[in-house]
């Protein structure tokens, strides 16, 4: 076993011993407990420290819909078994699908809770008023660093704004660039770069396109997967290739370029994250309709309020994400508050 899956196993255990003692300890209620200012964004466990724990706010019951895209299908499945925990009336499905599918069970099934790994734009929140929803809202749950993959054996170290943009859009002519591109020389020098890329309709690569590249045409790749693992698996195959990943995401034969921040590497490393040095990060969020009523409607409001206290964010770290900044978690408290009637 690798020393970074061995750090990685420790800290996952250091936060669920801290999330269960929070449990069996008791919890205040948000009336109770005091506004926390933002800690040093140093590592997960001070940020625990300062989100309040979940307190029920009724006991809920019923089938909780939630609509995830692939990359936060891990995330959904935690809340679920966390939130029956606290809510054992209640039964939460998880619906596997891409982002564009999580939208249509959403307007199919208003009561449910769509996830998407990527910001939601208020024109999306538009479109569903148009199909029905009546207040639809979109809340950060949490943020995931991407980080740039390649072969093990590849001598590059280090890759900047210009040259990502370079390998994986088609705003240059040259049709297909070589490692020379990163000061490679030999055999490298000629050897094309090979990007390996997720599905079309996946929540990444429509982060990387419209947010990361400003709706630039992304360079097609030499094969496309619906999962972050099966792309690695395809890295450590071939020496030329190239991907962008979660950072957390592990493979055999691979390995992460630092990022360059003008004359400066950034490591690829959850230090470089918390303390907010690292530059490619993407929210990753969910979509409620508030203006919905009844149980169910109350059942999916109440685990989203699970979410966002320290138990769901906890779940964000064990599966390979990083907690919401307070004020984004706060702000979405808020709505949920508002909503009540």
């Amino acid at each position: 076993m690798n020393s970074r899956r061995l750090v990685r196993i420790a800290a996952v255990s250091a936060v669920l011993t801290f999330v269960f003692a929070a449990v069996q300890s008791g919890h205040r209620t948000l009336a109770q407990a005091p506004l926390q200012p933002t800690p040093p964004a140093d590592d997960p466990s001070s940020i625990l420290q300062a989100i309040d724990p979940y307190q029920p706010l009724s006991t809920v019951e019923g089938e909780i819909r939630i609509f995830s895209s692939g990359s936060m299908d891990a995330l959904a499945h935690g809340w679920a078994d966390g939130f029956g925990r606290f809510q054992p009336q209640s039964k939460v499905q998880v619906y596997g699908a891409g982002a564009d599918e999580a939208t249509k069970q959403l307007i199919e099934d208003p009561m449910g809770i769509a996830l998407f790994s990527r910001p939601v734009r208020e024109s999306e929140l538009a479109e569903l008023k148009k199909h029905g929803l009546k207040n639809p809202v979109a809340i950060h749950v949490a943020r995931e660093a991407l980080a740039v993959f390649v072969n093990k054996d590849n001598p590059v170290h280090n890759i900047s704004g210009e040259q990502l943009r370079a390998v994986f859009t088609t705003e240059q002519a040259q049709p297909e660039p070589t490692w020379q591109l990163f000061g490679a020389t030999g055999e490298w020098a000629t050897a094309p770069i090979k990007i390996v890329s997720r599905s079309e309709n996946s929540g990444t690569q429509s982060y990387l396109r419209e947010f990361v590249f400003n709706s630039t045409d992304l360079r097609p790749g030499i094969s496309s997967h619906v999962s972050n693992r099966q792309v690695l698996e395809e890295v450590g195959k071939i020496p030329t290739a190239i991907a962008i990943c979660g950072m957390r995401c592990e493979g055999d034969n691979v390995r992460m370029l630092q990022l360059m921040a003008g004359d400066t590497a950034v490591p690829s490393n959850d230090t470089a994250v918390l303390s907010g040095r690292y530059p490619l990060t993407r929210p990753l969020s969910l979509v409620i309709d508030l203006g919905q009523t009844g149980p169910r409607a109350q059942a999916s409001q109440e685990l989203v309020r699970y979410a966002l206290r320290r138990s769901g964010q906890a779940q964000s770290i064990v599966v390979g994400f990083f907690p919401v900044d307070l004020p984004l978690l706060r702000a979405g408290i808020q709505q949920l508050d508002q909503a009540q009637p």
